[in-house]
């Protein structure tokens, strides 16, 4: 059984919540719904919209309330937490029979002949636990109603379907905006979960690399990766390996060939982000040039990194002490938050759609500082990435960072 408790940054999300004007989050898609509760709405997920809600309040010391199927809370085996705790559960079951009544609940029986599952009754017991609180609602939209009942003011939702149960008299704004801005900073949870990530998704691709040999291909360097994620317990979702045109008109990792692999993948919903340049034998003298680039910067930027500086300072760090060194090669030095995603972040001027923003950097962000050299050689291509955990008076790296580049 799985423990449930919210992994959001509840005072974060206080502060978001109130500069707005925001009574409360409440929240539809799956992702936002596992932060606000650490629960993962596979129904939700699989395509059935409103079969799950999250309701975060502005105030802090309110619980968060998760909506949930009566059935599903049983069948998955959830956990009924503590009383005044930091997370409330409410089920519904589906209507049957006379109008705004609520089903009896739903168990399942022993095959006719056959004999009880000797550990259902666990499941059971926490259901009727959760029950035995508060008794099921007809169903999803007539529980979030109630959840609701005495919520004044503005409600942020992550989905019309929101304003459509509550009517017209309840006003609303999207989510989005405010989520990107409360996950940026992360809580002691994100932050356990996010090193476990960086580390394990690091260790994937160096394990996946260290597989190969001259001869293999980029193809079997990705599956490799995909395998190496699942072994520890993660989800895989891209390593970007040499250049497209190379990967698509050759495919083949060469003797002598220098290139650079980026590596992205989830463990429990939060993602490791890892970049480095893999020399196949010798690397060409200019390559070394362009991993030195690569290093003098992320080293700089490493040694600064710290709560006040903004996005365009880890640039301007990284670019100057290349320029400093003498070495004219132009390296990207930029910075993205990760978390819940790749890059999760607020955008400018809270725009719904992607827009760059020059943000403050805050403690307990989870930075990427990401320096891919900007030349495209015929001895290959150069890429640096680090996540960095950002603490009260500078940074702390969360996957190995010894050497810049990984050889075969």
């Amino acid at each position: 059984m799985h423990k449930l408790q919210p992994l959001i940054n509840r005072p974060v999300a206080e502060r978001v919540l109130a500069e707005r004007g925001v009574s409360a989050l409440v929240l539809t898609d799956p992702t936002s719904i596992y932060q606000a509760c650490g629960y993962w709405p596979q129904t939700v997920a699989m395509g059935q919209s409103g079969a799950a809600f999250a309701v975060v309040p502005a105030r802090s010391d309110l619980p968060v309330t998760l909506i949930a199927s009566q059935f599903i809370h049983y069948l998955h085996d959830m956990d009924a937490p503590e009383p005044g705790g930091p997370l409330d559960i409410v089920l519904y079951t589906a209507p049957h029979g006379l109008e705004g009544l609520a089903a009896q609940p739903i168990f399942l029986l022993p095959a006719p002949g056959g004999e009880t599952d000797p550990l259902d009754h666990f499941s059971q017991a926490k259901t009727r636990e959760v029950l035995g609180r508060r008794a099921a609602l007809p169903d999803a939209a007539t529980a979030l109603r109630e959840v609701l009942t005495g919520v004044e003011g503005t409600l942020a939702a992550d989905s019309p379907m929101v304003a459509a149960i509550m009517g017209q008299g309840c006003p609303t704004c999207p989510a989005e905006p405010l989520l990107r801005r409360i996950r940026m900073i992360k809580s002691p949870l994100e932050i356990a979960l996010m090193r476990r990530a960086a580390q394990r998704n690091a260790e994937a691709a160096t394990a996946a690399i260290s597989s190969m040999q001259a001869g293999s291909s980029y193809e079997d360097l990705r599956r490799a990766f995909f395998a190496e994620t699942g072994r520890r317990g993660g989800v895989p979702l891209f390593m970007s390996t040499d250049s497209t045109t190379i990967r698509n008109r050759d495919g083949i990792i060469r003797d002598g060939r220098s290139f650079q692999i980026d590596a992205v993948s989830h463990y429990a919903g939060y993602h490791g982000d890892f970049g480095r340049t893999v020399f196949v034998g010798e690397p060409e003298p200019i390559i070394m040039r362009m991993v030195e680039a690569a290093q003098c910067a992320n080293d700089a930027i490493a040694a600064a990194l710290r709560p006040g500086l903004r996005y365009s300072d880890v640039r301007r760090i990284g670019q100057g002490a290349i320029a400093r060194s003498g070495a004219e090669i132009a390296v990207a030095c930029g910075a993205h938050s990760v978390g819940l995603f790749h890059t999760d972040e607020a955008y400018e001027g809270d725009s719904l759609h992607f827009r760059k923003a020059d943000h403050l950097i805050e403690k307990d962000m989870v930075l990427s500082i990401d320096c891919p050299v900007l030349h495209l050689d015929a001895a290959g291509n150069v890429h640096l990435e680090d996540l960095w955990l950002i603490t009260a008076d500078g940074c702390e790296p969360l996957n190995e960072r010894a050497d810049p580049f990984i050889r075969i």
